[in-house]
């Protein structure tokens, strides 16, 4: 997930103070994305549960605007969420989300490029949560971005380890035809993909080339 700055005086400002008087500036301004704001857990679950444009992520008690991201980056995910959901289709009980919110036990939401549920709850008009969140991921991909790098590697993965459903963490390079997939059923290790081989996504029962994740892209 990509992460950017956006310096707008006295709002988006790091460092900017969030109190109760603007907070209804903060989250009805479209012009306003916040970046680095301290911002309690409640308050944050209230700026996310609005309907708004951005994706918003906190860390640390600061939140950070994670809207956007570079052409290849985009690239990235948006052909890791085609391939998936090509070989997935629309039968089963499995689906792929492009950047929503997932549920962390006793934290607040994350934002992960692309995630895999195979919970009717999470899809189910009728049955999803509300405000919407993944409830039980089962594969959650992040493209790693100069930025955010760090924190996808360690304070994201963490957090999401702590989500049951969870079997598959999958990590992207930008820079080279290398994917990294960590798992729950081998107690995390690293296992790095290059170009030429395929990744298999098992017990989900999906396989791709890396090749296929980069065609077009490197």
């Amino acid at each position: 997930m990509a992460q950017h700055r956006f310096d707008d005086p006295g709002i988006s400002r790091p460092g900017a103070p969030m109190n109760r008087d603007n907070f209804g500036q903060l989250i009805n301004d479209p012009d306003a994305p916040l970046y680095g704001i301290p911002m309690s857990r409640s308050d944050f679950e209230r700026l996310i549960s609005e309907e708004t444009e951005y994706r918003y992520e906190r860390i640390g008690g600061r939140v950070y605007n994670m809207t956007g991201s570079s052409p290849k980056h985009s690239t990235l995910a948006g052909q890791i969420e085609f391939l998936l959901k090509s070989q997935l289709g629309t039968r089963g009980p499995c689906r792929v989300h492009r950047e929503q919110y997932v549920a962390v036990p006793g934290e607040t939401p994350l934002c992960p490029d692309a995630v895999v549920t195979c919970d009717p709850g999470d899809w189910d008009e009728d049955k999803i949560s509300k405000p919407f969140r993944i409830q039980s991921p089962r594969l959650i991909v992040e493209v790693l971005s100069p930025g955010t790098e760090k924190r996808d590697r360690g304070y994201k993965f963490a957090r999401y380890q702590t989500c049951p459903t969870l079997e598959i963490y999958m990590l992207v390079s930008q820079y080279e035809r290398l994917v990294e997939i960590y798992r729950r059923a081998n107690d995390w290790q690293q296992e790095i993909f290059t170009a030429g081989q395929t990744v298999s996504l098992a017990p989900l029962d999906l396989a791709r080339s890396v090749d296929e994740v980069y065609e077009g892209v490197l």
